[in-house]
């Protein structure tokens, strides 16, 4: 029965890729040949204090198809983010890294709303499923910032400043190797300031993973 529903799925609603609109056989977002234009990028160093550095892993650089993928959360599509999720383990270093907990960085509860999903917390979710790791949900969102995308670099900055804060039960998981998952980094502010709100959990390490940035950050 769950094969005939597969089928006829296929057969009304088949999928394509979405750079190219290749038809494809089976439920994935790009095809063998768009997948190969992702321009691979080496693990950056995001510096977010004189003592505290963080490798920040991706997928690789901010363009298409990647862009493409990104993007279709503004169409509130979140199969999108599955496949980034499974891009972000299968095309990185991430798998050999040794953490403990993933965090997802949160939206504010009006974007959700608007949403009905957070593409970091899928990315999250599917890094989870393929490590064994828990997903959990140490940092809330307590401003309503501008899209990063809009603003300047300074602005940037400006824009997500005190726009965090550690959850309740934040309190459980101190001295962890923490995991933070964002769909995009582009100059590195918003993970800068989750990374210094998770400082207060004195963890014993700090990751990053995106699924896409630009050539240099921060």
């Amino acid at each position: 029965m769950k094969s005939i529903f597969i089928w006829f799925k296929k057969l009304i609603a088949p999928s394509y890729c979405t750079q190219c609109q290749k038809f494809l056989n089976d439920n994935q977002f790009l095809c063998s040949s768009c997948i190969l234009e992702i321009v691979p990028v080496v693990t950056r160093t995001l510096h977010i204090t004189k003592t505290h550095a963080v490798p920040v892993y991706a997928i690789g650089l901010y363009q298409d198809p990647l862009r493409s993928l990104v993007l279709a959360k503004q169409r509130r599509d979140p199969i999108a983010s599955v496949f980034l999720g499974h891009l972000l383990w299968e095309k990185t270093d991430l798998k050999h890294v040794s953490f403990d907990i993933i965090v997802p960085v949160p939206l504010h509860w009006t974007r959700y709303a608007w949403r009905w999903f957070n593409q970091a917390d899928i990315i999250a979710q599917q890094i989870g499923k393929a490590s064994g790791k828990p997903v959990v949900h140490l940092l809330q969102r307590v401003k309503k910032t501008d899209y990063q995308a809009k603003l300047s670099a300074d602005k940037r900055i400006l824009n997500v400043k005190d726009a965090f804060i550690l959850s309740p039960e934040a309190q459980f998981y101190k001295s962890k190797t923490i995991l933070l998952v964002d769909d995009v980094a582009t100059t590195g502010a918003t993970l800068d300031v989750c990374f210094k709100t998770l400082l207060g959990l004195r963890p014993s390490g700090l990751i990053g993973a995106v699924g896409a940035r630009p050539t240099l950050f921060r």
